[in-house]
């Protein structure tokens, strides 16, 4: 139990970094629109109506990507049919290999850490049991 509370902690941690650094990252490129923003601005540009044509092509691209993309799976699928039944097969022996495998790394790391905490209870308990007093 013990060991999934500190994975999901480590895991929190670094989330926790890496939203931080997005969170940087966003504020870097929002400066550098803001100065492109104003230099389009003392040129005189539009930038309301610029900012509306660039969101309108964004919206239309995936619509055409769509309409092409159906087409291609289509036919993909067809020919796919047949080999997903032997993908399937080989996916689900590679899956049970791959938990086994992580299964016996769990393990290893349990008994590995199992004897670093046996070793340093022994040298705890030795370091105490010894008398240094000169009489």
């Amino acid at each position: 139990m013990s060991e999934k509370v500190g994975r999901h902690k480590g895991s929190v941690e670094t989330l926790l970094h890496e939203k931080k650094e997005l969170s940087r990252l966003l504020q870097i490129v929002n400066s550098q629109l803001e100065r492109h923003m104003n230099a389009l601005e003392e040129a005189g540009i539009d930038t309301d109506q610029f900012i509306q044509n660039i969101q309108q092509q964004g919206q239309e691209q995936p619509q055409q990507q769509g309409k092409t993309q159906r087409g291609k799976n289509r036919r993909q699928s067809e020919r796919g049919q047949s080999q997903n039944k032997k993908s399937s097969a080989n996916s689900d022996r590679s899956r049970k290999r791959n938990n086994s495998q992580q299964e016996k790394r769990d393990n290893r790391g349990r008994r590995d850490s199992r004897k670093q905490d046996e070793s340093e209870d022994e040298e705890e308990e030795s370091t105490t049991d010894r008398d240094f007093s000169p009489l």
